[in-house]
């Protein structure tokens, strides 16, 4: 954008370079968005505004990557998103987030103590605008009864009800996706081993 490339990194939050020559990344491809009829006072103050999501410490590879920071970049500027695919690695992997390890969920497994930290899930675009540049869409809304909560009623909990009872009151966020990571893991075991018998 007017002989600059932004980019966002762990550690160093959002900066600028030569074009296709940012510092540690490697250059994959350049795709055409549009062209910009605005001049450097709306670039200058886009970044600034997407500073404050993209800070040194925000960076997270699943949530808040180079990726997330090109698409809020580019829906400031020109109102439009960067193609579904250039991000796909990341979406997949907050939709299969219970099958992560905690660590690349909570902080970045880049950089140089490991990282930063972030939040973020879905679509978003991050940054403000007088006009309402941020667009979520929420994966569930509305109200309603978690699963396997003592408010369900008569309905069975879902997955506290096998292997011996309800959710033990110490079990942790990663002992659950760890007996959820099992249990897929003994599914496809059982499932291959039909196949091989015949």
């Amino acid at each position: 954008i007017l002989g600059k490339e932004y980019s966002f990194a762990s550690g160093g939050g959002v900066f600028d370079s030569t074009p296709k020559e940012a510092p540690g990344a490697k250059f994959r491809e350049s795709i055409e968005l549009g062209s910009f009829e605005g001049g450097s006072a709306e670039v200058s103050s886009a970044i600034s505004d997407l500073r404050e999501d993209f800070g040194p410490d925000r960076y997270n590879l699943i949530k808040r990557n180079c990726n997330h920071f090109a698409n809020a970049l580019v829906w400031r500027l020109l109102r439009r998103t960067i193609p579904g695919h250039v991000n796909r690695l990341a979406n997949i992997g907050q939709c299969c987030s219970c099958l992560l390890p905690k660590k690349l969920l909570e902080e970045s497994p880049v950089g140089p103590n490991g990282g930063g930290g972030g939040s973020g899930g879905g679509f978003q675009v991050y940054g403000s605008d007088k006009k309402n540049d941020s667009i979520s869409t929420p994966a569930f809304s509305g109200s309603g009864v978690t699963l396997g909560s003592q408010d369900s009623g008569s309905r069975v909990p879902l997955l506290g009800s096998w292997r011996g009872g309800g959710k033990k009151k110490d079990e942790t966020l990663t002992d659950r996706r760890e007996k959820a990571r099992m249990a897929a893991l003994a599914r496809f075991e059982a499932k291959n081993a039909g196949s091989d018998r015949e």
